[in-house]
């Protein structure tokens, strides 16, 4: 079973997630969690069915969004991923925001594919849109680029080792994606509570510490503190116990509301599974109060 009962950092087949949002909620009370939060990338397309299956079982879903921002080197911002949670996913702004990255999104996805089929590989763009169902990510790119050209990839690691990953031959930059203080802002005006996600598990050079700091000059209003930054998912990544100390002691200092989650993709390579990470119930009751409070005086 679950260690925490709240688990706010999941994802679903809406973006890159292998479970789809029913079932994502029936896993989720399968390991007795209580409150879920769903961020999926870019998008809100899982929510609905969701909080469906939340109601029928019992786990409270906490609305969020993962944006995935433009890179701001001079700022040490590296292309942050900013969550937003307790939004209003009905807010005009906030609409007409993620259809403009969304549309980005599938762009650049078509151009990688392209690059990909430039280089001989078998992979339709239809198969890969198919496969999203919702919004495409590297991932779905990753999974029909292997089952296609069977026996060319062991491992989706080695796909984006040689093709997806950042500065690799099929990577390239959206044509359309949020500032930093763009997706703050986004975030605040649809009710919702801007959050810094996983500050220690980047592999871009970003100077989280940094980072945190200017997002929080931005208008930033929490920090996810508790991660498993030791998952496993990149190698170089520190003792989870030595970033959450250090994280934590850099929300206190900014004044940062304190988030939590495993960020479950459900995914073979992934070592943590739901509520593995997480908030107690003392230390959610304090971040959504807090919540409350700032967008009171928004």
């Amino acid at each position: 079973m679950a260690y925490y009962k709240i688990d706010l950092h999941s994802h679903t087949t809406a973006s890159d997630g292998t479970h789809t949002p029913a079932q994502l909620v029936e896993r989720a009370a399968q390991r007795g969690l209580k409150i879920l939060g769903i961020a999926d990338h870019d998008t809100f397309d899982g929510l609905a069915e969701a909080q469906v299956a939340g109601a029928r079982l019992g786990v409270e879903i906490v609305p969020g969004i993962e944006f995935s921002t433009k890179f701001e080197r001079d700022k040490q911002f590296m292309g942050i991923h900013l969550l937003g949670y307790f939004i209003d996913p009905t807010a005009p702004n906030l609409i007409e925001m993620v259809d403009k990255v969304k549309q980005g999104r599938v762009e650049q996805k078509i151009e990688q594919i392209k690059i990909l089929q430039s280089f001989g590989f078998d992979i339709p763009v239809e198969a890969v849109l198919e496969r999203a169902n919702g919004v495409p990510g590297r991932p779905h790119i990753a999974a029909v680029l292997m089952e296609r050209n069977p026996g060319r990839f062991k491992t989706m690691g080695q796909v984006f080792d040689e093709y997806l990953g950042s500065g690799k031959k099929a990577h390239i930059k959206r044509p359309f994606a949020l500032t930093v203080g763009q997706a703050i802002d986004v975030v605040k005006e649809a009710g919702g509570l801007p959050v810094f996600a996983h500050p220690g598990a980047y592999d871009t050079g970003l100077n989280p510490i940094a980072a945190v700091r200017n997002a929080a000059a931005e208008g930033l209003e929490g920090v996810e503190v508790f991660y498993p930054y030791d998952k496993g998912h990149r190698p170089g990544y520190e003792a989870h116990s030595s970033w959450i100390g250090r994280i934590e002691n850099l929300a206190r200092e900014l004044d940062l509301l304190q988030s939590g989650g495993t960020d479950f993709h459900g995914r073979e390579s992934d070592t943590v599974d739901l509520g593995d990470m997480g908030l107690t119930d003392k230390q959610f009751a304090t971040l959504k109060e807090g919540w409350q409070q700032k967008r009171r005086k928004f």
